[in-house]
């Protein structure tokens, strides 16, 4: 009479094995609690000795908090768990037994389990567990003389009422709340794969994509793109080491998205370079943009390197009107940033 839902894999962590342990403590506590009223109310009206009391007794108040000491201290709780529902389904079949087969309890505990041993590790636990279930049933049957009395009446169907009702809508809302787990979990692999790990901005792919997006919607029509390039970055590594060097990646990141507007688009383009398509601005506001970045760039302290004073250099490309390709709308601000350079580094340039 215990229903838990658990993760599948073993391979969780600590945090999880100790939301395992709560959940599974938890939910095996109601399920017994439930179970027993309608079990003890059929076993009452069937008369049973006195040793069959015990076993519930025993069953019923201590095997949950057991089942939780012994989780909580075992390094992999998730398959030890799923055997204790093995046994969980085992002693399924012993009531059922017990009851001598009274239908709607009988098939109540049954498909419980059932429903159980697919939300915890899908057809294969719940095939071990019916097997193992219709086994402990034979046994149990003929211990009890193979005493065969279906019929539920009403005092029986009350007593299931509790078990029928309240689990499920306990474990429904436990499914729920995995369900939007999951979802928030998807959410965030996905921002984890999109995402560049040091400047924090998009990764390439993602950015070209969400740029080519826009712009076969033609929601880029008035706008502009900044090629931005750490200016001498080698040397900043070279002399400073790779370390500071990523300190720098993840300045100038936070800079750039310091800078712009929801809806704008900004991506590390390469080792040392950054691109920014701005929506729905003109080349004016653009370059005060650009004057933002550059100069908050300039201004900015590194921990590991107090002595240097990193900038960029930066080519501004309005979105071309004959071509939705993002490259050559790179290309034209590459030319631009690529004149930035050799007018002396630390400024924007806007493409002819």
């Amino acid at each position: 009479m215990s229903f838990d839902v658990l993760p599948a894999s073993s391979a969780i962590t600590a945090d999880d094995s100790r939301r395992v342990v709560r959940r599974s403590h938890g939910l095996r506590t109601l399920g017994l609690m439930l179970g027993a009223v309608m079990v003890a109310t059929v076993l009452y009206r069937r008369g049973v000795p006195a040793s069959v009391w015990v076993m519930l007794v025993v069953y019923t108040l201590a095997w949950p908090h057991v089942a939780w000491l012994v989780l909580r201290r075992c390094r992999d709780p998730v398959a030890l768990d799923q055997r204790f529902f093995i046994g969980d389904a085992a002693m399924g079949g012993v009531w059922i037994a017990l009851m001598q087969f009274s239908l709607l309890p009988s098939m109540l505990l049954a498909t419980m389990f059932a429903i159980t041993l697919i939300a915890v590790d899908g057809r294969w636990l719940l095939l071990r567990g019916l097997v193992i279930q219709a086994l402990a049933c034979c046994v149990a049957a003929v211990a009890n003389g193979l005493s065969f009395s279906p019929a539920t009446d009403t005092v029986e169907l009350l007593a299931s009422l509790p078990l029928l009702v309240v689990f499920p809508m306990t474990l429904g809302a436990i499914m729920r709340s995995l369900a939007r787990r999951v979802r928030t979990q998807n959410r965030q692999l996905l921002r984890m794969g999109s995402i560049d790990s040091l400047s924090g901005l998009l990764n390439r792919k993602h950015w070209e994509d969400a740029v080519t997006a826009v712009m076969l919607r033609h929601c880029c029509e008035d706008a502009v793109m900044l090629l931005i390039d750490v200016d001498q970055f080698k040397h900043i590594n070279d002399q400073h080491g790779h370390t500071v060097g990523d300190e720098v990646i993840r300045r100038v990141g936070a800079v750039i998205r310091g800078s712009l507007r929801e809806g704008d688009l900004a991506g590390r383009y390469g080792g040392d370079e950054f691109a920014v398509v701005l929506c729905g601005i003109d080349m004016h506001a653009a370059a005060t943009v650009a004057e933002r970045i550059r100069s908050g760039v300039a201004c900015s302290l590194f921990e590991r390197a107090p002595g240097l004073r990193c900038t960029v250099s930066i080519g501004l490309a309005r979105s071309p009107a004959t071509t939705n390709s993002t490259r050559e709308w790179v290309k034209v601000a590459d030319a631009a940033l690529y004149r930035a350079k050799l007018a002396g580094r630390n400024r924007f340039v806007v493409a002819n």
